[in-house]
């Protein structure tokens, strides 16, 4: 049903979250950091894979919609960038392979139910390489909130095993508490 649900937001144009700009946190992060490999979660029409491959970074995304992915491929040919886009779900990841630097989760993860969240940080633990720096955004859960998904502090903690939490930013988007998390994988 979800995947059926963003394809309609998609072809509807009616998509809050695909803002076209690049968060001033991600860009921060990829100039001020050696290109490497990248994966961007979720990755809708190609926003932040445009901006990682414009700055040297060999960049992956992928994303259970399919004309997302379709739009992604569309923006990095019409800039004449290189990156891998591909139809795929964050709890399976089965085109994904090899070790990352740099991992990107843009409203992915907090959508998550609890099965999903664990095939999911299974799968990161399998494509983090040592060292790698996973950047999480999502909105927060209390018990006042009007949407179904979020991210609660237990959440958060179960994160954690191989990842170390390094930085947290908590904030407002929309009226709604939302947190940016920056996870290194333990070397």
């Amino acid at each position: 049903m979800r995947r059926l649900e963003f394809n309609l937001r998609y072809l509807l144009g009616k998509t809050r979250w695909d803002t076209g700009m690049v968060p001033p946190e991600v860009r921060d992060y990829v100039l001020n950091h050696p290109p490497g490999r990248a994966l961007d979660l979720g990755c809708g029409t190609g926003t932040n894979l445009v901006f990682l491959a414009s700055n040297g970074w060999q960049a992956d995304g992928v994303d259970f919609s399919r004309l997302a992915v379709n739009a992604a491929r569309r923006r990095l040919r019409k800039a004449g960038l290189s990156a891998g886009v591909w139809l795929d779900d964050v709890t399976t990841l089965t085109t994904i392979q090899g070790a990352y630097n740099y991992i990107l989760d843009i409203g992915c993860y907090h959508q998550l139910g609890p099965a999903g969240r664990g095939a999911y940080r299974f799968n990161l633990t399998r494509l983090m390489a040592p060292g790698c720096v996973l950047m999480i955004y999502g909105h927060r859960w209390t018990p006042k909130s009007s949407v179904g998904h979020g991210l609660s502090e237990e959440d958060i903690s179960e994160l954690g095993g191989e990842l170390v939490l390094r930085q947290r930013v908590d904030g407002k988007d929309a009226l709604r508490p939302s947190v940016w998390l920056w996870f290194e994988r333990k070397s």
